[in-house]
């Protein structure tokens, strides 16, 4: 599909069963009343990890709190319960690129808000004793293509100089692997080299499930298969504590004093200065059983990510002691679907092309048959739907000309690392905390930009991604 056919919608009613879903959680249907509330204070639209962590920091802000939350499907059964559960960085490498976009703070404040993004998620896990299957791994990103390669190179040369120029501290190391090393000891034959670094692995959909447990057990009402028709201002409202906003669903309305939209690809829907803006991105997983020659093999303990001049794939294994190990998770490929996969809200269908290299792409990309073996036997695949913003950057904030309706959208499959740290953004803003998030919330992320960036200039970043038809970044993760 491209941007001039597109028309925002609503999740599709038929969903592909995700692999994390295998088991469903007991809140996947859940009502928490039999009917809607007529008011709340806050309406949060969307069940996945932005809307969670909404709530989360809502109601620690704020206990008393009335909070709706309503989902289209099944609690969690977008993105974030469909994506390839890691938790690691990936903007480290577009640091010369964001200082020369949004100048040398801004660039700055995307690194370390990032760090802390990913260190906080582990944080509140263990906090909060969430069983999700959180472990510590290395993650490796491994390069076929000479130009691909000499970029990086340059790119972590140049942020290593700028520190210790500048004196700025980067909490996050790497260690760069030569071509041999990495040929040696991740048995990746064709690689030119490798960067590795801390990161994380977990089950995403458990993660958000037992956080929107922990927020209902605090008042939270939860409505799912509640999808919002529209959005729409209340005429006449006025005041700080009267409900400004009516939310249209096809249960009924809601009237909200604030209205905060977590539904990523498909904000379009609900906020139509959006919808040219983010550009829903179907990604494709397979799960698939390890080669006969290489199970159980050390190498297969990392987290990998294979990048060359048009395309990568990542993937991770299931850990020991977890449901599913050995399990190897793989995702990426969208250079090999129809248009990189852009513009599309459909999670309800497999794109042939890019099964069959997901499924064959470990022993013919990674390692080769004499490696690899035989295929082991394909457990699940599965698409979930990303929102792409044109500018790689995420929306924060509330709409300038609407007071009472905030967004936070738009994480370009990096969600697992940003969210938690734009919730808090978001929940201190509508706070009346503004001047404090300034200091650290990057301001490209900032809603006011959308308005500020001409359409034939979106409109020519949107062109360029649909021509391109390759994969933006290696962290559809």
């Amino acid at each position: 599909m491209s941007e001039s056919s597109f028309q925002p919608g609503l999740p599709v009613a038929n969903p592909t069963r995700s692999y994390w879903q295998t088991q469903p959680s007991k809140i996947s249907d859940l009502r928490s009343t039999e009917t809607l509330p007529s008011k709340s204070k806050y309406v949060i639209v969307g069940s996945g990890v932005t809307g969670a962590m909404i709530a989360h920091k809502l109601l620690l802000a704020e206990p008393s709190a009335s909070i709706v939350m309503l989902e289209a499907r099944q609690t969690c059964s977008g993105a974030t319960g469909r994506n390839g559960g890691h938790c690691r960085l990936g903007n480290f490498i577009r640091f010369e690129e964001d200082i020369e976009k949004f100048g040398e703070a801004t660039a700055c404040m995307v690194q370390k808000l990032e760090e802390a993004n990913v260190q906080n998620m582990k944080t509140l896990v263990e906090e909060l004793k969430i069983d999700c299957d959180w472990r510590q791994r290395t993650s490796s990103e491994i390069y076929t293509c000479p130009v691909v390669w000499s970029t990086v190179i340059s790119a972590l040369k140049y942020r290593d100089e700028y520190a210790s120029k500048t004196g700025i501290t980067f909490s996050e190391k790497y260690e760069i692997w030569s071509a041999g090393e990495t040929k040696e000891r991740l048995l990746v034959a064709d690689s030119l080299g490798s960067i590795h670094f801390k990161s994380y692995t977990l089950h995403p959909y458990r993660l958000v499930c037992a956080l929107l447990e922990i927020c209902l057990e605090k008042g939270l009402n939860l409505q799912s298969n509640t999808p919002v028709m529209k959005v729409l201002a209340k005429t006449g409202a006025g005041g700080d504590n009267e409900s400004a906003w009516i939310v249209q669903t096809n249960r009924g309305d809601i009237e909200a004093e604030k209205v905060i939209l977590a539904t990523n690809a498909y904000t379009g829907m609900l906020y139509p200065p959006v919808a040219k803006f983010v550009v829903p991105t179907r990604g494709q997983m397979a799960a698939v059983r390890p080669g006969t020659k290489i199970d159980r093999n050390p190498v297969l303990e990392r987290v990998s990510c294979l990048v060359n001049s048009s395309s990568f794939q990542y993937w991770q294994s299931r850990p020991d002691g977890t449901l599913g190990e050995g399990d190897l998770l793989i995702g990426g490929g969208r250079s090999m679907g129809t248009a990189g996969e852009h513009w599309t809200l459909d999670d309800s269908t497999i794109h042939p092309n890019i099964s069959k290299h997901l499924k064959n792409s470990m022993p013919e990309t990674f390692y080769g048959r004499e490696v690899w073996g035989d295929n082991g036997e394909v457990v699940e695949e599965w698409t979930g739907i990303m929102g792409y913003t044109v500018d790689k950057q995420p929306i924060v904030g509330e709409d300038p000309g609407e007071k009472g309706l905030w967004i936070c959208a738009g994480f370009n499959g990096h969600g697992m690392a940003l969210t938690l740290e734009a919730a808090e953004a978001l929940v201190q803003q509508m706070r009346g905390r503004q001047e404090e998030v300034d200091k650290w919330l990057p301001s490209c992320y900032k809603i006011e930009r959308i308005f500020n960036k001409s359409s034939e200039t979106a409109k020519s970043e949107v062109g360029a991604a649909d021509a391109a038809d390759v994969d933006w970044t290696p962290v559809d993760t």
